[in-house]
């Protein structure tokens, strides 16, 4: 018994001090468009942060400007530690063809593991951003099921998936409900129910929804306003 014991702590203790990973988590908004979040580790020295880049023209570059910071739920900005895969500005990556892709990661201090969090380079243009990036497993499941639907056309059962979810977690304020909420408006007001849009669109604006002023300007750029 007490062996077993003892090797029920030492597992809790390993398993502290590997931290945790979270594969293809989902994400409110992102920048560049052919930029791809693949993995987040939460390690006891570090967060590190694995992405893709995709060129998609000729003669394209693409590098890291050292002001880059994961912003934490509280607002906290954490600055970039260390870059893998690609250069620091001004040196860039050149892509030899379009559809030709980049893995980089980027290391930021230990934060333990976040409910969410986002990652912004603050530089001139086409700078990395993602934004409301959810960390928990079962949450990114259920956003999964309902994109899943999304991207066969099937906007009832998307729509049904994505309002059991903001929900259920509307009071957790995750940086991924703004984006929840345009689906679920965008979905009404593709059906011809606007007042159904309406009604998420003002719950939207007292929901205290991180990132509130890109998902409204989202919004406006499909010609949706309240």
């Amino acid at each position: 018994m007490r062996k077993t014991v003892m090797m029920t702590i030492m597992a809790a203790v390993f398993y502290t001090a590997a931290g945790q990973s979270v594969e293809n988590p989902n994400y409110g908004l992102k920048s560049p468009r052919t930029a791809e979040l693949i993995r987040v580790d939460f390690n006891h020295d570090a967060t590190v942060v694995w992405f893709t880049i995709m060129s998609d023209i000729n003669n394209a570059w693409f590098c890291i400007d050292r002001n880059t910071f994961l912003v934490r739920p509280d607002g906290m900005k954490l600055k970039l530690t260390d870059l893998k895969g690609l250069p620091y500005c001004p040196a860039t990556h050149k892509f030899k063809r379009p559809g030709e892709k980049a893995t980089f990661s980027l290391t930021f201090p230990p934060t333990g593991v976040l409910p969410w969090f986002s990652v912004v380079e603050e530089c001139m243009g086409g700078c990395l951003s993602f934004r409301g990036i959810v960390t928990d497993r079962t949450l990114n499941e259920k956003l999964d099921v309902a994109y899943a639907f999304s991207d066969k056309g099937d906007d009832l059962n998307a729509y049904n998936h994505l309002k059991d979810f903001i929900l259920e977690t509307d009071s957790l304020n995750l940086g991924i409900e703004g984006s929840v909420y345009t689906s679920l408006i965008v979905i009404d007001h593709r059906l011809g129910r606007p007042e159904a849009a309406r009604s998420w669109y003002n719950r939207m604006l007292t929901s205290d929804t991180p990132d509130l002023g890109l998902y409204l300007e989202t919004l406006k750029r499909e010609g949706i306003s309240y």
